[in-house]
């Protein structure tokens, strides 16, 4: 009933979008990504629309990140596929994600912990499928994940690579960018990620090109 309504009649609060900027900087980002050679899987927990998730995916519904199993349902009732739930495995919802992990072609999970990875593999998925997980780590971000020095998670993502489980990427989140103080700040700790998550991918002689290029 509001829609094309002048802002100023609209109750208060309200959320409103312009719509043509939105799909001029959606547009903006998958071309980037496309260019730099890496596939765009972008975050649905701000906005938490299917027309959102619609527009930023360029009207494929796919390769979305989610925060909550909550949002993973309701983006999987809206028809979205290949949706990372990024936030590591709680131990009790362990059953919850594999429901989605069985209903969708393709559901993905984040572990930081064997204990984690364990829980997974005693778990087994239905018609042949495996675990499609992801290795969290902690570029000095301090927030969550093994640190990218730490040989654990090394042998973690080796493990996860083994069985009814698949590596199906490396995770890294810089949370460390909220306290920044403009873009030159905020490119600095993007620089440390990157340089810091490839130098994990590199260790002991493995190939970057063996690890996926998904890009949340």
């Amino acid at each position: 009933m509001w829609t094309g309504r002048p802002v100023e009649e609209l109750p208060s609060p309200a959320f409103t979008v312009d719509l043509d900027t939105a799909k001029r900087n959606a547009e903006k980002m998958r071309d980037r990504c496309k260019a730099l050679g890496v596939v765009l899987r972008p975050h649905m927990k701000t906005h938490k629309t299917l027309e959102g998730g619609s527009l930023v995916t360029g009207g494929t519904l796919r390769k979305i990140v989610v925060s909550t199993l909550a949002e993973g349902r309701f983006f999987a009732d809206g028809g979205f596929d290949d949706i990372l739930y990024a936030y590591p495995l709680p131990f009790d919802k362990v059953e919850e994600c594999a429901a989605l992990a069985e209903r969708l072609d393709a559901f993905h999970v984040l572990v930081d912990s064997h204990a984690a990875l364990s829980l997974l593999k005693k778990r087994p998925l239905s018609h042949g499928k495996r675990w499609k997980v992801w290795l969290k780590i902690d570029c000095e971000n301090h927030r969550a994940g093994l640190r990218h020095s730490d040989p654990t998670a090394l042998e973690l993502a080796k493990a996860i690579a083994e069985g009814a489980t698949e590596l199906a990427g490396i995770y890294a989140h810089c949370g460390n960018s909220y306290s920044c103080h403009g873009a030159s700040e905020i490119q600095s700790v993007a620089r440390t990620t990157t340089a810091l998550t490839l130098k994990f991918m590199d260790q002991n002689g493995r190939s970057r090109r063996s690890f996926p290029r998904d890009q949340p």
